[in-house]
């Protein structure tokens, strides 16, 4: 799903894939960022996600033994500062962690063991995190991942910039981030 600025005409957008201005008159303010236009992925196909999480809990004689997961799909993808936040139970104290890619920090004031990786690529595509603690399978859910990339998803470009007056081209920059909003496995 795309959304445009308001300025923006929505039908050339629509029909010819060009962001152009709705009233001519009306210009962006010069010398400062706008964002024209933003894409947004919403659905529950796995085929579509970009990074595949697996969280295996398993229950032990003092707990549960957890081992996650991690998996890069989208291998033209780099993604940045990923964080994977995995639920511990109140009160437990802190989990014993086994083998670990990349680093972790556990936070017991939000009960949360984060596992932090600084890029993920396709040199970097996989890693695991095992580690353990008191409580059931079913309190290491919902596992949250948050991350930052400098490149679309969607790999969408700007093909040129040009007047409204007429074809003459523009000098333009552009900033691309790919951000997640809510990316949970449940």
């Amino acid at each position: 799903m795309s959304t445009t600025h308001p300025n923006v005409d929505k039908k050339l957008f629509t029909s010819d894939s060009v962001i152009g201005l709705k009233n001519p008159e009306k210009s962006f303010p010069l010398d400062n960022d706008v964002g024209v236009l933003k894409w947004r992925l919403q659905s529950t196909d796995d085929a579509l996600i970009p990074l595949t999480i697996n969280c295996w809990p398993s229950e032990s004689a003092t707990g549960c033994d957890v081992n996650i997961e991690y998996e890069l799909q989208e291998e033209s993808l780099e993604l940045n500062d990923v964080v994977i936040a995995i639920p511990i139970p109140s009160g437990v104290g802190a989990p014993v962690v086994g083998d670990v890619d990349g680093e972790y920090k556990h936070d017991s004031r939000r009960n949360v063991l984060e596992w932090s990786l600084p890029v993920i690529d396709a040199k970097n595509k996989s890693g695991s995190l095992e580690f353990s603690v008191a409580g059931q399978p079913s309190d290491f859910f919902p596992v949250n991942v948050s991350f930052v990339s400098k490149r679309n998803y969607c790999d969408i470009q700007v093909a040129k910039v040009t007047h409204v007056d007429g074809d003459a081209p523009v000098k333009f920059s552009l900033e691309t981030s790919f951000l997640v909003d809510k990316y949970e496995i449940m």
